[in-house]
């Protein structure tokens, strides 16, 4: 990679320009955040795959109508992860292509765990049961659209975290803080949300559906 007389790399350059432009102020990047920069660079995840993350992940608070400003670069970890996923399957793809070996089926295991869990909800879960059933619908058509999965996923996590009480958002909060020294950093409500919404999918069963996780 290329080099400032800063020491940063042309990676981190355009990956932070490229924050920044969609967040808005503040116009600068807070220590955790250069570290996960850092980290991709070091896993070796490609910058497109990097930025088409960024990308993902303000179109889908575009589209929720949230704000940006409070967003930090944790908050895009997961689609970039997704994107990488998919990038990893496309390469799969190709070797697979060549007669290099087989493919996990991901959308058969995915379906199977959504089904249990369909089952397993309590009538009270209306909202969840009818996402799930959304994603099973998508599911079994045929090359069943990654995009749509993973805005299901999103609406079940919107449906999560709304019916979250307010002692298991305080909690949540409590263990956000454990990891984090001095004042609340930018998109502190964010990663308190994660939290809870990792919480509340463990406690209720509710597997992903999108099929990155598989």
């Amino acid at each position: 990679m290329d080099e400032d007389k800063s020491g940063q790399s042309g990676y981190y350059r355009e990956i932070a320009r490229a924050f920044l432009e969609r967040r808005g102020g503040p116009f600068f990047l807070s220590p955790k955040d250069q570290a996960m920069i850092a980290g991709w660079e070091e896993n070796r995840i490609p910058m497109g795959v990097v930025l088409e993350g960024i990308v993902r992940t303000f179109e889908g608070l575009r589209a929720r109508k949230r704000g940006t400003k409070s967003v930090s670069l944790a908050f895009c970890e997961r689609q970039v992860e997704a994107a990488f996923d998919q990038h990893r399957d496309r390469a799969a793809g190709r070797r697979k292509a060549a007669g290099t070996g087989p493919r996990t089926d991901k959308g058969e295991k995915a379906g199977r765990e959504i089904e249990k869990a369909v089952a397993a909800l309590p009538a009270g879960e209306a909202a969840l049961k009818r996402l799930l059933e959304k994603a099973l619908a998508v599911l079994s058509a045929p090359g069943p659209d990654p995009v749509a999965l993973e805005r299901i996923d999103e609406e079940i996590e919107e449906a999560l975290w709304n019916g979250a009480t307010a002692a298991e958002k305080a909690a949540a909060e409590a263990e956000v803080r454990k990891g984090l020294k001095g004042p609340k950093p930018a998109g502190f409500e964010d990663l308190v949300r994660r939290r809870a919404v990792m919480t509340a999918r463990s406690g209720r069963r509710v597997p992903h559906v999108s099929l990155y996780y598989y």
